[in-house]
């Protein structure tokens, strides 16, 4: 009798271990699906789209798990993936600026700092996942091993070139790390609670060449993707004006040109035409600066001495001064090099003195003209710079 009742004893605490272990392991594992966010990438594309595939549904679930992030305490752990790009430089260089790319959004959107996040790089797909970023409130998995799962996934003939590539850790790791099983078993979950978000709102097509669509309805800051260029008019030259302008972005529709008209030509004692001209200009992009239409508002500042067969005409102690408004279009011949076309039209106002074109010649008189029409025409060339 003794005996039974030991042994339904025993019985009894091996199903209440059980099934107290097994009520734990699902905690532990809707803990990690609130915890690690999977962000998708097109092949070999560095900048962030949050209407590519899933991230704007992950965006969201992010947003509200930060509620409860503590700085200084938590950190964000960022595995960047990469493995479609034409070598293993291109690939390590691409999953760089993927995470660098997140972070800024992050960063600038969701009031974090560069110190909360530690940052691991590999080039090469993810073994299930491809092209992403993975975001998690856990420590990062040790890279030899992952490094190995990684192996393992890719054709046997890249198996051995694989081997000799470990990935590069931007930041020291500190913290205990976890097995890649576990982080892999996350990743799927978070992937199973998107997948029906997704089937209700519609994805836009995938569209490489665009920028990134945020939330607010920005790009995130990218300091490189900058336009700057240098351009000249073609329909200045016709003229023989030799001219010189840089245009130069300000803020995300905006950007500013200077150009620097010039002609020192001396043809003879009775023909000569020598002037300086500036025209400022501020744009506005309807897409981003340097690229398609675009409306300017310019000003221009003018000095001049001409001579024209009997008489000379100068400006006075003030340049020729006005202002107007222009249309333009830029039209890209390549990575570099584009077309641009505008047209303006505004006032001058100009005073200027008449001399008789001899040596020390007398002043005849003095005039004012006002003038209306057409300010500005440009046919330039342009090489633009800091393009992605």
């Amino acid at each position: 009798m003794n005996k039974k009742i030991i042994s339904c004893l025993i019985l009894g605490f091996i199903l209440c271990s059980s099934l107290n272990a097994q009520t734990t392991q699902e905690g532990n594992k809707g803990t990690a699906s609130d915890s690690t966010f999977v962000f998708h990438y097109p092949p070999c594309i560095q900048m962030f789209k949050a209407d590519y595939k899933s991230n704007r549904q992950t965006l969201q679930l992010l947003k509200k798990r930060l509620q409860t992030f503590s700085k200084g305490k938590d950190t964000l752990y960022v595995n960047g993936y990469s493995g479609e790009c034409e070598n293993d430089s291109r690939n390590q260089r691409t999953a760089f600026h993927r995470c660098i790319n997140l972070k800024g959004y992050l960063i600038n959107y969701y009031g974090l700092r560069e110190r909360d996040f530690k940052t691991v790089n590999t080039p090469h797909n993810h073994p299930d996942l491809g092209d992403i970023v993975v975001i998690s409130y856990s420590s990062l998995p040790p890279l030899k091993q992952m490094e190995e799962d990684v192996s393992k996934s890719l054709p046997a003939e890249k198996e051995q070139k694989t081997e000799e590539i470990t990935p590069v850790v931007m930041e020291k790791e500190t913290e205990p790390v976890r097995e890649e099983q576990e982080i892999k078993e996350e990743i799927q979950q978070v992937e199973q609670q998107v997948t029906p978000v997704q089937q209700e709102v519609k994805s836009e097509p995938e569209q490489t060449d665009k920028p990134m669509q945020t939330d607010e309805s920005v790009s995130a800051p990218q300091t490189s993707s900058r336009y700057v260029a240098v351009k000249t008019n073609l329909a200045a030259w016709a003229g023989t004006i030799m001219n010189l302008a840089a245009d130069v972005q300000v803020s995300e529709h905006f950007s500013v040109e200077l150009p620097v008209l010039w002609c020192p030509w001396h043809v003879s004692s009775k023909h000569a035409v020598k002037t300086f001209t500036i025209q400022p200009e501020g744009r506005y992009w309807l897409a981003r600066p340097g690229k398609g239409h675009f409306f300017g508002v310019h000003a221009h500042i003018g000095w001049f001495n001409v001579k024209w067969n009997r008489d000379r005409y100068q400006d006075t102690s003030r340049p020729l001064l006005g202002a107007g408004i222009s249309y333009g279009y830029l039209l890209p011949l390549g990575e570099h090099w584009a077309g641009e076309f505008t047209l303006g039209a505004g006032y001058a106002n100009l005073k200027y003195n008449t001399y008789y074109n001899i040596g020390n010649g007398a002043r005849i008189d003095t005039r004012t003209k006002n003038y209306w029409g057409i300010t500005r025409v440009g046919i330039s060339v342009v090489y633009r710079f800091n393009l992605k």
